[in-house]
């Protein structure tokens, strides 16, 4: 039989079990991780650089910020720049939990580390797939996931943070990739100075764009509850793509990628897939419309349902319609049949396709002001 004694030391172990267990628990919550935002720049960096990377700085502290700067800051502005050898030294969720723009040279530690090996630095310049080698000024822009979010001591991924490289073979060249980032919100793409070579040609050879480029003056800023918040540049590998499948080649190829809130939020595996698609890659193609004019309306008239028979789309009244292939064969967890609708039309000497769902995409169809 129980004593006295033994039922009244149990009795204040119940309050202490309370106790301890509300304690665990207030420290899981405390060490759940919340997305941050940094912009990256060696602290030996050439003065020129840095002072670029003020700039990425300056803009997303300003009143009116740009789109994707904005969203990067939701859970607070950077108010200084980081160190990117002390931040690849520190302990991973300070570089995996974060959104990170990365500013500086390919030998900057943390570009180093990021890198997408689509790129190369070559004697006096770059090789960039899709664009060749090119000698000169010559900035290059890439964005993708966080690696550092993805990998092996990052048991499971609480959101999707995202990462997006401002570099150059010079200085001069690391700063033409942060104009064309601010000034025209370019995410993925090459763009060289004026008097840049190419000294040896391949296949998949494209012209970078000029400092002075312009994108579609008329693409809406938002569309319903999505945002516009970055332009990739198709390299001739999409252009090659296209001829290949429509018989001709365009003038042109963009793709605009818009973000719906909440689109990187999801966790672990079961959101890993959407939350690539949603993100910056160049090869993420979820919420984006990927626009290609051509010389004249008659040719795009030719090309657009070429362009559908190979998207597998069929034909209702002036658009073509269909759905988006799964993933990854819709074997994996998180993985679906289909990753959402897909739609084709033409307007003018523009063909577009469009990723969004289908409310947005009919918002922009119904934009009288889209390739006018």
């Amino acid at each position: 039989m129980m004593s006295r004694f033994s039922i009244s030391r149990q009795i204040p172990c119940v309050g202490l079990l309370a106790a301890l267990l509300f304690a665990l628990n207030s420290a899981a919550l405390a060490q759940t991780p919340t997305r941050g935002f940094k912009i990256v720049v060696a602290a030996n960096a050439p003065e020129s650089v840095r002072a670029a990377a003020k700039q990425v700085l300056d803009a997303a502290n300003a009143e009116t910020s740009p789109t994707l700067l904005s969203i990067f800051s939701e859970a607070g502005k950077p108010r200084e720049l980081t160190d990117s050898s002390a931040l690849l030294a520190a302990k991973l969720p300070e570089r995996a939990y974060s959104h990170l723009i990365l500013v500086g040279l390919p030998t900057d530690p943390m570009i180093t580390a990021a890198w997408q090996r689509e790129a190369r630095l070559d004697t006096g310049g770059f090789y960039v797939f899709g664009w060749g080698y090119l000698r000169g000024d010559i900035g290059h822009i890439e964005s993708d996931r966080n690696p550092f979010l993805h990998s092996a001591e990052i048991a499971s991924a609480p959101f999707e943070t995202e990462v997006v490289t401002l570099t150059g073979n010079t200085p001069a060249a690391v700063a033409l990739s942060v104009d064309a980032f601010l000034k025209r919100g370019l995410i993925n793409g090459v763009v060289a100075a004026n008097g840049w070579t190419r000294p040896q040609t391949t296949v998949l050879d494209r012209e970078p764009l000029a400092p002075n480029f312009a994108i579609p003056n008329w693409l809406p800023a938002t569309v319903n509850d999505a945002s516009l918040i970055g332009i990739t540049a198709g390299g001739e590998d999409e252009f090659r793509g296209v001829l290949e499948d429509a018989g001709v080649e365009p003038t042109q190829i963009w793709r605009a990628k818009y973000f719906i809130k909440g689109a990187w939020d999801g966790k672990g595996a079961a959101g890993a897939f959407d939350n690539y698609s949603y993100g910056l890659q160049r090869r993420a193609y979820g919420n984006t419309l990927w626009m290609a004019s051509f010389t004249s309306a008659n040719e795009a008239s030719q090309a657009a349902p070429k362009i559908a028979a190979a998207a597998k789309l069929n034909k209702t009244g002036k658009l073509w319609t269909g759905n988006q292939p799964s993933y990854a064969d819709g074997k994996y967890f998180g993985d679906r049949a289909s990753s959402g609708p897909l739609r084709l039309w033409q307007r003018g000497e523009w063909v577009f396709i469009s990723t969004l769902p289908a409310a947005n995409t009919d918002a922009l169809i119904a934009n009288e002001n889209l390739a006018p």
